[in-house]
């Protein structure tokens, strides 16, 4: 495949800028008497077949049926919203995110991903001049496919910042470029070793080249002077707001700091959190020696609210399958165009089987659902080898873990999630217009490639299967795009013409639908109160222009969410 990247930036641009019949259903069965309001005169999509009226009560679904039924069964409602033909469906689950992160990125020196290097380097040049002397410049995201031959060093930056330490993160997330005042201030020189989980860059000398990978990263970026409480509170906001406005009613945030936890209470403080969200602390990675991190998790229940959750922990097996080669894969990586293969040639392994098993263990005996990061099939295994070990020491009934990305993950395992109550996570919000792929072709090789994200499997395995955008590693949070390619494993907007990407994991738009309510639902733990539209379930629902099931697969990035519920209340209207 070619790298394409002026395409995709357009295709970004654009898009940020099956038919189904409809059915009569009777009105299901409602023990409630009065309604607060009715929606009318759409397509509404609802187990039993497709309806055009829904009764609202409360925070609840009253009833579903005919419109002309429920204004007979409910006469003292005043409040009728005419649809117009407008299509409702449930509201959808991003299950991996970084809303906190989104936000803050929009405050930082920006540049499209898949940008060259000379718009990187003239973007960072305009921030810089904006700048004070000593102050850090911060931002993203580049690509090491734009890069060609000559990958980003540290005396890139320092001729347009010799006097301003500079850190600018990948699109993965996972590595950091950073010029030698950044270098400097994170204590990083040629006889520093490399930490545990990560890698310092090297030139041919043995001088650090700017290049710092996994934990490697945060030794400059823990330097980078923290945003203050309200500029996080302003930035969640936001980040979550997006996510509303894409149809998103539910969230796993995926990465919450002690930063971010401050955020939220704040958000639900002043009544501005508009979604569910569950919350997965990090394991290993910003809580120092982890005793905040236990004085956390244990007193867990005093952080949630009605709408947020604390019960989630976040562990990073491994990296991401690009020329950083962090992610942990079972076979080498494909070698570079002189048949060498760099290290690390299988990749990082970030928690080890001796310390994953007892933490898994302990966490799934105290309730905790554990998300563990795992692009590389040796991770997934390792998480699944992990999750196996907590259900013979405290039985089969504990949380539902979810191995997350799986972006390769070997046959055998999959047909083993099931059995252990292990939950697929995939994302392919990432595939398409996601720069990073080409990252991941070039170091992963075009024979890995066909098994990439194995969604199709991973729904034939009987497995739970759900989905997550992980913005804004992606340039759009829009659960479409992710949507579309589910079903069509192609770029949308036609941004790379005769290009498919692994098309024997398609899967249909029922499924794909499925994927982001009801199969989510169950991960969440609420399915016999959200992820569908019935009687007596949460009113939680997205109302859309136009109906999925009628237009070509191909334009399903193109549909527009309108309104979003959550429980009955409107909190997004455009």
């Amino acid at each position: 495949m070619t790298s394409g990247s002026a395409g995709i930036r357009n295709g970004i641009r654009r898009m940020m800028a099956a038919a189904a019949p409809i059915l009569v259903a009777s009105i299901i069965p409602s023990t409630a008497q009065a309604a607060d309001f009715i929606l009318s005169g759409g397509e509404i999509y609802t187990p039993s077949g497709w309806v055009d009226a829904i009764a609202v009560q409360g925070d609840r679904i009253a009833a579903v049926g005919e419109g002309a039924a429920l204004r007979k069964r409910y006469p003292a409602i005043t409040t009728i919203v005419d649809l117009a033909g407008k299509t409702v469906i449930p509201g959808l689950h991003d299950m991996h995110v970084h809303p906190l992160g989104a936000g803050l990125s929009l405050q930082q020196c920006k540049f499209e991903q898949g940008s060259a290097p000379q718009q990187i380097l003239d973007a960072v040049t305009a921030c810089v001049k904006k700048a004070k002397p000593g102050a850090w410049i911060v931002g993203g995201q580049w690509a090491a496919s734009s890069f060609g031959d000559t990958p980003p060093n540290r005396q890139m930056l320092d001729a347009i910042a010799p006097n301003n330490p500079v850190s600018l993160t990948d699109i993965s997330g996972h590595s950091t470029w950073a010029n030698s005042l950044a270098l400097k201030a994170a204590g990083i020189a040629r006889g520093t070793p490399d930490p545990k989980g990560g890698i310092i860059e090297r030139d041919a000398s043995g001088e650090p080249n700017g290049l710092l990978r996994e934990s490697a990263a945060h030794l400059v970026r823990q330097k980078i002077p923290a945003p203050s409480a309200e500029d996080n509170v302003r930035a969640l906001k936001t980040g979550i707001d997006t996510l509303v406005s894409y149809g998103v009613t539910a969230l796993v945030d995926a990465v919450v700091t002690p930063e971010g936890l401050s955020a939220y209470q704040a958000l639900t403080a002043r009544n501005q959190l508009k979604a569910h969200v569950r919350g997965c602390l990090v394991y290993g990675r910003t809580w120092g020696d982890n005793s905040a991190f236990d004085r956390t998790i244990a007193d867990r229940e005093r952080y949630g609210s009605a709408r947020f959750k604390l019960d989630c922990v976040k562990v990073f097996e491994d990296g991401v399958p690009t020329e950083s080669h962090t992610a942990a894969l079972i076979d080498p990586y494909a070698p570079d165009e002189h048949g060498q293969v760099k290290e690390p040639k299988r990749g990082l392994l970030l928690v080890q089987p001796a310390e994953l098993d007892p933490l898994v263990t302990r966490l799934d005996k105290m309730g905790v659902t554990v998300k563990f990061h795992a692009a590389g099939d040796q991770a997934s295994r390792t998480a699944l080898d992990a999750i196996a070990a907590a259900r013979q020491a405290n039985g089969p009934d504990g949380p539902t873990h979810d191995v997350g990305h799986l972006t390769f993950i070997q046959p055998e395992d999959m047909k083993r999630a099931k059995a252990i109550r292990a939950t697929l996570e995939f994302s392919p919000y990432l595939w398409f217009p996601s720069p990073i792929n080409d990252d991941i072709i070039k170091a992963s090789g075009t024979e890995r490639i066909k098994r990439v994200w194995p969604v199709r499997e991973g729904l034939d395995s009987g497995a739970l299967v759900v989905a997550g955008s992980d913005w804004s590693v992606i340039p759009s949070a829009n659960p479409w795009i992710g949507i579309e390619t589910l079903v069509t494993r192609r770029a949308p907007d036609n941004q790379r013409p005769g290009e498919v990407y692994g098309p024997d994991e398609a899967i249909t738009l029922k499924e794909a639908i499925d994927i982001f309510t009801i199969n989510a639902a169950r991960q969440f733990g609420y399915a016999d109160s959200h992820g569908t539209i019935e009687a007596g379930k949460v009113a939680d629902f997205i109302v859309l222009d136009r109906n999925p099931f009628k237009i070509a697969a191909t334009d399903l990035h193109n549909v527009v969410v309108t309104q979003s519920y959550v429980g009955g209340e409107l909190i997004y209207a455009k």
